[in-house]
């Protein structure tokens, strides 16, 4: 995607930087077929050392690191970490399409698809399809609301928008991994 902007009248067009995004954040009761496993082939691909598995055995993605070159995407056996452009700082951190009983039994932190995202989101931009939100990073304002409100705390804003987990986590851990550091 490219963003245009107009400068002295003459149209330039500028490359959106990417990084990656880990659509997990674990809390597998279960085996999910839709989740990381921890397996550590995306953090070996990673030659500036910017996605790590933690004791979790989930993979997390310094965004300040990440140079958007994809190889830990193709790594990914299961398929969870994509490229997204770096303004969007809403993340959905699942990619369970399981019906809610189902993912309720696999996982402590899948989402249900209960649509309050849907519900409180003043801009159009978030979305239950298939059993699972998504965020349209051409709508979303980053207000943070689908974050504050998910109750499964799913949807995070990387940005450090108060969400019910990230309370009181620094800017780029959830409240649940500075609990682990500290």
């Amino acid at each position: 995607m490219d963003i245009r902007r107009e400068d002295a009248g003459i149209m330039n067009v500028m490359k959106t930087r990417k990084v990656a995004q880990v659509h997990c954040q674990g809390g597998c009761l279960t085996e999910c077929a839709s989740g990381c496993t921890g397996c550590g082939s995306c953090e070996s691909v990673c030659k500036k050392g910017a996605v790590r598995v933690w004791e979790d055995k989930i993979a997390r993605v310094d965004r300040r690191l990440c140079v958007g070159c994809g190889m830990c995407v193709k790594a990914c056996p299961r398929s969870v970490i994509s490229l997204t452009p770096e303004y969007e700082y809403i993340e959905v951190r699942c990619s369970c399409h399981e019906p809610a009983p189902a993912a309720r039994k696999m996982c402590a932190n899948s989402c249900i698809g209960c649509g309050v995202c849907e519900r409180v989101c003043s801009s159009g931009a978030a979305h239950v399809r298939d059993k699972l939100a998504e965020i349209d990073p051409e709508r979303c304002i980053s207000c943070g609301m689908c974050a504050v409100k998910c109750p499964r705390g799913v949807i995070h804003d990387v940005n450090g928008i108060f969400t019910a987990e990230d309370i009181p986590g620094p800017l780029t851990q959830t409240g649940r991994e500075a609990e682990k550091l500290g």
